[in-house]
């Protein structure tokens, strides 16, 4: 396995999500680096299946697994985003932000995932695709130039139309 503090704890959440029976895939800087050019980044970022409502379901498997320490009590929201924040026991430099799925959009994305391997074991992640329109619907300048780059690394393999079809429906501009 890699030496990687944060590669580490990817596979420690991968493991406590595929053990907890939750569906998700990979999203933020870690996703960016591999759909595009690496970038730093100290949190790990994932798209799960639980709905906003089911927010308490899911402090109650952080908390049982032990595995988290500093969970939020309450959702965190950044424009159209609602997420839970919690910090990894084995590493208390690395955060964890768990978004929902609380709209169309990105319960089709998490339908799209696509598996991927990362050092020893495989992980869930977005499609380039899903990952742009997920970076341009949070708003933030980083963020776009996530998108940027993406498009710019994988222009010759990208659906376009279903990249254009999700932006006008949900009223962002790319």
């Amino acid at each position: 396995m890699s030496d990687n503090p944060l590669i580490q704890a990817l596979k420690e959440v991968c493991l406590f999500l595929d053990d907890s029976k939750i569906e998700y895939m990979l999203v933020g800087g870690l996703a960016v680096g591999i759909w595009s050019r690496p970038r730093a980044t100290v949190d790990i970022d994932f798209l799960i299946s639980a709905k906003t409502d089911g927010f308490d379901i899911l402090n109650q498997r952080l908390n049982e697994s032990g595995k988290f320490v500093f969970i939020h009590k309450e959702p965190i929201t950044f424009e159209t985003i609602s997420l839970q924040r919690a910090t990894l026991k084995s590493n208390t430099d690395i955060s964890v932000d768990f978004l929902f799925v609380d709209d169309n959009f990105k319960s089709e994305a998490l339908k799209r995932k696509v598996a991927v391997q990362v050092a020893d074991f495989s992980v869930n992640i977005a499609t380039p695709e899903d990952l742009i329109i997920l970076k341009l619907l949070s708003g933030r300048q980083q963020d776009r130039l996530d998108a940027e780059g993406i498009l710019e690394m994988q222009k010759e393999s990208l659906d376009m139309e279903y990249i254009k079809k999700w932006s006008e429906g949900l009223g962002i501009v790319y």
